[in-house]
């Protein structure tokens, strides 16, 4: 591999990996530090300039939230990353991890993509869309998600929170330090997010690469959106706030599915937003 940083995967790492997968707590998980490259990583910051190819996803869950998922609007470096994370070689890898047969990168980057947060910004404690919006076949197994923010500290906020099902515990934080990669298991229990506001330093913003795998199942899956919940300490009326942006997201999944709208026609109408 040419971007991934091989020595991260000796047979032996690899078992120790799936141990960790298997028992980490909520749910399956690993952190893995330095996992590209460093020039990888650090070229990949090249391509993180805000500008109209970078849709606006901020309301209330997506709080000042940009993403870009076209690939051609992406370097060849950004493109090569993307490619080896769907590579047969790395593939094999998360299979032997996750135990996780015939998984697949959607390569059209839907939801995930180049991400960042602006100060003051976050995303709320949920749970993933579990059927792919429009390959209405592809069930989301696993998450993967690379970032790279360079001297990130704690009094910045934005650490990457795992809570139990209930959404009662958040049981694990983890700082979004650069070059440091986090693969979960997603399904209907797995709720994480970062919603303490970010407290950044002028021209800063929480960097990251999230991609994410499928497998293919015999039938059509029932649209499964993305489920925001408050947490306890949240008021009555966030959480009221938090609903309401969640049934908004479910009606826009509903008429994506079907083609009627885009995600460049979302962005535009939360650009009214801003």
């Amino acid at each position: 591999m040419k971007h991934i940083l091989q020595e991260n995967f000796s047979t032996q790492k690899v078992e120790k990996y799936s141990e960790e997968f298997k028992s980490n707590s909520p749910y399956p998980h690993i952190v893995i530090d330095n996992f590209l490259l460093k020039n990888s990583a650090n070229k990949a910051l090249d391509n993180f300039t805000i500008n109209d190819n970078w849709t606006n996803v901020s309301l209330v869950n997506n709080y000042k939230k940009y993403q870009l998922t076209d690939k051609k609007c992406m370097d060849k470096n950004c493109n090569e990353i993307l490619e080896e994370l769907n590579s047969r070689e790395f593939i094999d890898i998360l299979i032997k991890i996750t135990g996780i047969n015939n998984i697949f990168l959607d390569l059209a980057l839907d939801g995930g993509g180049l991400q960042q947060v602006l100060n003051g910004g976050l995303l709320n404690v949920h749970t993933d869309f579990n059927s792919h919006i429009t390959e209405t076949t592809w069930k989301r197994v696993l998450n993967i998600l690379i970032y790279l923010n360079h001297n990130w500290i704690d009094e910045y906020n934005g650490k990457l929170e795992l809570w139990d099902e209930k959404v009662e515990k958040k049981v694990k934080s983890i700082s979004p330090i650069f070059n440091r990669c986090v693969i979960f298991k997603t399904d209907k229990k797995s709720f994480h997010g970062h919603p303490e506001k970010l407290n950044l330093p002028s021209n800063m913003s929480r960097k990251s690469i999230a991609a994410y795998y499928f497998v293919k199942e015999d039938q059509k899956l029932k649209l499964y959106t993305t489920k925001f919940v408050g947490r306890p300490k949240d008021s009555f009326y966030y959480k009221f706030l938090i609903g309401s942006d969640t049934f908004m997201n479910r009606i826009f999944s509903f008429l994506k599915r079907n083609h009627i709208v885009s995600n460049k026609f979302a962005s535009k109408v939360l650009d009214l937003f801003k």
